[in-house]
């Protein structure tokens, strides 16, 4: 009986980066279909369950045309770091390398890729008592207060991130009374080495027509999501589900929806907002890109999904039978 099963893979991990609107769902689809494995999504906001919309998740038909892994698996409040999000891929990414000679992770979160891939140089799991001193703080004097001590600590991270932003406020907060150093400026997050041979693909493209993408999506995402936030508030209370928190409480677009719904805007301004915010994120998913020095950058305009997946699999077939990043 013929077999039409992809040929096992040389024992690869392929990371596919790149900005929100870039299409690296579409490139991903092809892959797992090439190689006959799963994606393993790298996306800070998409594991929350409840939020298909709001965090852009897969459509069904994508799902049903490639496995995805650590899409929809968590509770929407439950908080989640780059070293718990690292102990969930890394299980998938070993089962995979053993099962099929093929790993994929595809995502725009780089820090959650980077700890996918090699050892994270920064703190792992907070202290809870940590945290929960934080948040205690956090509602007696308001989060403008721990923006304050970030700001007195580590300056350039506080002019990163959002005084609103309580979670990555604490995030920041937390690395350095764990490590006693700041870590805002380092460009050592990258480690030299990975835990697996490992082909590190970035997808770009002009940045009008990206920024064409992302606007137009704005729009439709907004729409869809106004209903998803309604829900969450009716069901779990205001105070429970208040911007900033952990979970889908930081996802960008969820703070402009309750305001929409808290009638402090219209519906062109929630959608204006949130455009805005998410070009400003894939700048910083391009900032990302540009410390991964390895990185195999393809241009992905006026080229088809699956020519795309080939060439990626042509590089990473390449690959050599060590631990070191290619070139």
């Amino acid at each position: 009986m013929r077999d039409d099963r992809p040929a096992r893979g040389p024992g690869v991990v392929t990371g596919v980066l790149g900005p929100t609107g870039v299409g690296k769902t579409a490139v991903a689809v092809e892959l797992a279909r090439l190689t006959g494995t799963r994606i393993i999504s790298c996306d800070s906001m998409q594991l929350y369950r409840g939020f298909p919309v709001l965090t852009n998740q897969p459509s069904p038909d994508e799902m049903m045309a490639a496995p995805h892994a650590l899409v929809g698996c968590l509770d929407r409040a439950e908080a989640c770091t780059a070293a718990t999000y690292a102990s969930y891929a890394h299980p998938l990414i070993d089962e995979d390398l053993a099962a099929r000679g093929w790993a994929l992770v595809v995502g725009g979160t780089g820090l959650y890729m980077r700890a996918a891939l090699a050892p994270l140089d920064v703190a792992g799991d907070a202290d809870p008592e940590l945290r929960n001193r934080l948040e205690e703080r956090a509602g007696v004097e308001g989060p403008e207060a721990l923006h304050a001590e970030l700001t007195r600590l580590d300056p350039a991270a506080a002019a990163r991130i959002d005084a609103r932003n309580l979670r990555r406020v604490m995030r920041a907060l937390e690395a350095i009374s764990t490590t006693g150093r700041v870590w805002s400026g380092r460009d050592d997050l990258w480690s030299p080495s990975y835990r697996h041979p490992t082909v590190v693909v970035g997808l770009t493209m002009e940045r009008s027509e990206l920024h064409r993408r992302i606007d137009e999506r704005a729009g439709r995402i907004v729409q869809g999501a106004v209903g998803e936030v309604r829900r969450f508030r009716e069901e779990e209370g205001e105070e429970a589900t208040e911007p900033g928190g952990p979970g889908i409480r930081s996802a960008i677009g969820y703070a402009d929806i309750c305001r929409y719904l808290e009638g402090g805007q219209t519906l062109e301004e929630t959608v204006a907002r949130v455009a805005a915010a998410t070009r400003r994120y894939a700048r910083r998913q391009l900032t990302w890109l540009r410390k991964v020095g390895d990185a195999v950058i393809i241009d992905v305009r006026d080229r088809e999904p699956r020519d795309i997946a080939q060439e990626i699999l042509t590089r990473a077939a390449s690959a050599t039978l060590d631990k070191e990043p290619l070139s």
